[in-house]
């Protein structure tokens, strides 16, 4: 079992649809997937044919069969579900007192039934960020080629550290670009300044800005499904199976 997660410093930078098309990416290639949604914003299920008026999931049932959902696109996933503003807190202090809960309760589903696991965090310093590092062997830390990602991408790479330096079975941390623009000098510039500043351990794609992603979305479908030609569906089984490879080093 693989568990690899999805963080950022700073919201919209498309981490939960990278998360669910990667998720997807990875069943199309015959592997055994749950993502799991750490992101009280609970948007993650929506990508993956959950309906809009479902209420469980992780924040109440926690991590087990039962609170798996199937998805129409061959991957398994648990969504945030729904909390009350006063379940929500309560759920932040437990999560806080037991920053290994995640990892325990992953431990403890048969290592043969999921070859990846997925987690998908809200941006920024938070008790589910500390959670899903906690238990991943890797990381990828996602942004926008803007100078605000940019600015972000040091302290993010950061709290990586900080919180997985003492883990042996941490793997590494790899900043990827997500909408990348075809064109315009300011996106390259950045792309090449995060080559520069993090060498090899950056991800070997950058996943394009498309409108089929919007397009995919609205059809209820991720863009692998949606339209496989697309410039953002390539590059996205690019990032699959660079990250198959790395499972399996």
């Amino acid at each position: 079992m693989h568990i690899i997660s999805f963080v950022s410093g700073k919201g919209g930078s498309g981490k939960t649809t990278l998360t669910a098309n990667v998720a997807v990416a990875l069943a199309r290639r015959g592997h055994s997937v749950v993502a799991i949604d750490l992101d009280p914003q609970n948007a993650l299920g929506l990508h993956l044919g959950l309906e809009a008026t479902e209420e469980g999931g992780l924040a109440r049932e926690g991590i087990r069969r039962s609170a798996m959902f199937e998805s129409p696109f061959g991957v398994h996933f648990i969504p945030f579900g729904r909390l009350t503003t006063e379940e929500l807190p309560e759920f932040h202090a437990f999560l806080r007192d037991h920053p290994d809960w995640l990892a325990q309760s992953l431990a403890a589903l048969p290592r043969s039934e999921f070859r990846f696991v997925l987690l998908d965090t809200p941006p920024g310093p938070t008790p589910y960020l500390r959670q899903a590092l906690h238990a991943a062997h890797r990381v990828l830390v996602c942004g926008l080629a803007d100078a605000a990602s940019y600015a972000t991408l040091p302290q993010m790479m950061a709290l990586v550290e900080e919180y997985t330096h003492d883990r042996p079975q941490f793997l590494g941390a790899h900043p990827i670009i997500n909408q990348m623009p075809v064109n315009g000098r300011l996106g390259h510039q950045v792309r090449s300044a995060v080559a520069t500043e993090y060498g090899a351990t950056l991800a070997p794609v950058s996943v394009h800005r498309d409108p089929r992603v919007a397009h995919a979305l609205a059809s209820e479908q991720p863009v692998v499904e949606y339209d496989p030609a697309a410039m953002a569906s390539l590059d996205i089984e690019y990032l699959a199976d660079w990250l198959i490879d790395l499972a399996d080093l």
